[in-house]
């Protein structure tokens, strides 16, 4: 007994300055869970390669920029059915704001407030959960996540 899900990802970007001109933000990839097993809750971190969600923010070097993700607390499906969706203190990463492109862990609930260093975008991961219930309806399940980002 397998359901589908998955959750879209959206890039937005918010003027705030001048310099925003200078920043782009793009959409790499989907946060996708696949097959889920009804009353089975399936994770996916934010280092899986394949399905966790990903973003590409460029911008000039020293740009401090504020990423703020909005989540939905759900996956909308056939029928008007939904089925839970959580993001926890570690479902979000990011890299390209030090000069070793060390990975950060961060709470996507929270904004995450970052500077851009010379020839490095920074590449936002997103991982969540998606706990079923034992009756869950079959059928492809999604939402829409929104990252935006601010110039400060």
């Amino acid at each position: 007994m397998r359901l589908s899900a998955l959750a879209g990802a959206c890039a937005l970007l918010v003027t705030a300055s001048a310099a925003t001109a200078q920043v782009t933000v793009s959409g790499v990839r989907n946060l996708a869970f696949g097959a889920v097993i009804r009353g089975i809750a399936t994770h996916v971190l934010p280092t899986d390669a394949v399905k966790s969600g990903q973003f590409r923010v460029q911008a000039s070097n020293g740009t401090r920029v504020r990423l703020q993700f909005t989540l939905p607390n759900r996956l909308d499906g056939p029928a008007g059915a939904t089925m839970p969706l959580s993001f926890g203190a570690t479902d979000a990463m990011l890299s390209g704001n030090a000069g070793n492109n060390n990975l950060v862990t961060f709470n996507p609930s929270n904004p995450q407030n970052v500077q851009v260093v010379p020839s490095s975008p920074i590449i936002v991961f997103l991982g969540g959960t998606v706990s079923p219930p034992a009756n869950q309806a079959f059928g492809a399940y999604a939402n829409t996540i929104t990252l935006t980002i601010t110039v400060q």
